[in-house]
């Protein structure tokens, strides 16, 4: 019986051993699995998120010390020693594993101008955030560093610590642990970097409008329009705020906006305008009244009328002047023909007036020459002079024009562009004769001739009475339309005849050129001398006329109503010709048609 019990005892030990090593065991896997457990809820609760299960689940394999061998526990320390980031930790859900710190950080360093990315919805264009000053501040830094210490440490020592952070990592394996960044803003002034942004939006209406004209392209230098709008900057500044107080700093944001469209485009405006009239005429072979020509043309060349603008010529050309490059040529002076500083200047006035004609434009001022031009139909010329008269007009249309004038080859061309006329219209300047002015004659008494004689020192030259019409045609030549338009009277020149009266003397009737001799006063005898006077016996009968073959004096046209005497401002000192010099009158004209005296070149 004694040796029964001796033989149970060390069965009983033995028992008791195992017993031992499985109650370690069990501990050791119930404290690693509730590391585990407590690892996992506390990853799953942090920052409410959680990374994400894997779908194919991994084994692990919790190891306890007690049953580890020396070699096993020595490749425990290497995997707990590595220096870089542990498999299975992830940032913003990328996998950093095996990197190191310095590496993880330079990857999620924070970067405000990616990650604040708010625009407004104004209308049809997104209008981004101006975002100067604006600050996000990152807590990259923490969570890496957080993420880095996963697994590094531990409450136990010793061998155990070692098993307890290998457990730890181990279990990554099947459950990887992800950490998230995030970003808060920093003391902003919202209001400001809103009214930064958007009171550039709030802008006026802009309509397409010309800035000039292109010589080259023969086009208008056309400015963009641009739409008016009225944004609620008030409303969007609080939008932006209840955005960010909600961490969302990538959003579009409506803005309440009242926007309102030109009327005329950039591209409205090219088809409208373009080339409505043009003028050309023949010049002489005469360089200096080409030259004033020409001086002209580039004056004009260019200029741009916005609509309700005035043209005034000679406020515009100036006065023609030497030092102005103007030179001296045939001009119209009382109604005959001599040099004048500008001559020639009127044949451009000319083709001006008649291209502003065709261009449907309001001429304000025109008066014809005293004598007709060759180089355009009677009725339809316009002469200038310094002071008076003059040649103005108005831009009465919705739109600039603009005039292209030059000289070339001997041809001066003055062309309008504008409005086109619709559909193909053009308008001509027709001028049509409603009667003549005969000449008549006018005797003028000259002492150097005989007595007796008679001697034509100028010819004649009839006079014409014009009226001119606006007429409007279709594109194929079909006549639309017919308006009345600026009279002209060119008034006659009487022929000059010298009545000789030397010898005799005498009077000359200037209309009829009769002369009537001079009487001798009778004398009163000196009461002293002693003789009486004579006195003639009466008579009945009537003087004979001076010639016995005295004719009726011929019929004669009326003379024009004289020009109005009411001296201009300043009026300079002598009259210029027509088209140029520095003053003029006018001679035998007819209301606003009345033939004009002065200016040189004459047309």
């Amino acid at each position: 019986m004694e040796k029964k019990e001796t033989d149970k005892k060390p069965e009983g030990r033995r028992l008791s051993k195992f017993n031992k090593k499985v109650i370690i065991g069990v501990v050791t896997g119930i404290v690693a699995a509730g590391s585990i457990g407590a690892i996992v809820y506390m990853n799953a609760t942090k920052d409410n998120k959680k990374a994400p299960a894997s779908t194919t689940p991994v084994e692990t394999t919790t190891v306890a010390p007690e049953t580890v061998s020396p070699a096993e526990l020595e490749n425990m320390k290497k995997v707990v020693d590595d220096p870089n980031f542990y498999d299975g930790i992830t940032i913003n859900g990328v996998s950093v594993a095996g990197k190191s710190k310095e590496e993880v950080k330079k990857q999620f360093a924070p970067d405000a101008s990616q990650l604040i990315d708010v625009k407004f919805k104004v209308g049809d264009d997104l209008v981004p955030l101006k975002t100067d000053g604006l600050k996000l501040e990152s807590n990259a830094d923490e969570i890496i560093e957080e993420a880095y210490n996963y697994g590094r440490t531990s409450t136990l020592t010793g061998d155990q610590a070692i098993s307890d952070r290998y457990n730890t990592i181990n279990a990554l394996k099947s459950e990887p642990k992800n950490y998230e960044t995030s970003f808060t803003l920093g003391d902003v002034d919202v209001d400001t970097l809103v009214h930064q942004t958007l009171d550039e939006c709030n802008t006026e209406l802009s309509e397409a409008s010309v800035e000039g004209f292109d010589l080259e392209k023969l086009e208008f230098i056309i400015k963009e329009s641009s739409n008016g709008c009225t944004v609620d900057v008030d409303k969007a500044i609080a939008d932006v705020k209840t955005q960010f107080s909600n961490s969302n700093y990538q959003v579009v944001i409506p803005v309440d906006a009242e926007i309102v469209k030109p009327e005329t485009s950039s591209d409205d405006l090219k088809e409208i305008l373009g080339l409505v009239s043009s003028t050309t005429s023949e010049t002489t072979d005469n360089d200096n009244r080409n030259t004033n020509i020409r001086l002209v043309c580039e004056k004009l060349d260019g200029l741009v009328l916005q609509p309700g603008e005035k043209f005034n010529f000679n406020d515009f050309i100036g006065r023609r002047t030497s030092e102005g490059g103007f030179k001296m040529a045939h001009g119209i002076y009382n109604g005959s023909m001599r040099d004048e500083i500008g001559g020639g200047i009127c044949q451009a006035n000319t083709m001006l007036y008649q291209s502003v004609t065709k261009a449907n434009l309001k001429v304000d001022e025109r008066k014809n020459h005293s004598i007709p031009s060759t180089y355009v139909d009677k009725g339809t010329d316009a002469t200038v002079t310094w002071y008076s008269p003059n040649f103005r007009f108005t831009n009465d249309s919705e739109y600039p024009i603009a005039i292209h004038a030059y000289y070339a080859d001997q041809k001066v061309t003055v062309e309008i562009y504008g409005r086109k006329l619709p559909d193909g219209q053009h308008i001509e300047l027709v001028g049509e004769q409603v009667r003549t002015i005969s000449p008549g004659t006018s005797y003028v008494s000259d002492s150097s001739l005989p007595a007796g004689t008679q001697k034509k020192v100028s010819s004649g030259r009839t006079g014409y009475v014009y009226k001119s019409y606006k007429v409007w045609y279709d594109k194929d030549g079909n006549e639309i339309k017919k308006e009345d338009y600026f009279p002209s009277t060119y008034p006659a020149r009487s022929a000059i005849i010298h009545v000789g009266t030397g010898g005799g003397g005498g009077t000359v009737d200037p209309n009829t050129g009769v002369v009537t001799p001079e009487t001798t006063p009778e004398t009163t005898p000196d009461p002293n001398s002693g003789t009486d006077p004579v006195t003639p016996p009466p008579t009945n009968e009537t003087p004979a006329p001076t010639s016995s073959n005295e004719t009726p004096p011929p019929e004669t046209t009326p003379k024009e109503n004289p020009p109005e005497t009411t001296p201009k401002e300043n009026p300079p000192a002598e009259k210029p010709a027509e088209g140029g010099g520095s003053g003029g009158g006018s001679e035998g004209g007819s209301g606003s048609g009345g033939g004009a005296e002065g200016g040189s070149g004459g047309g």
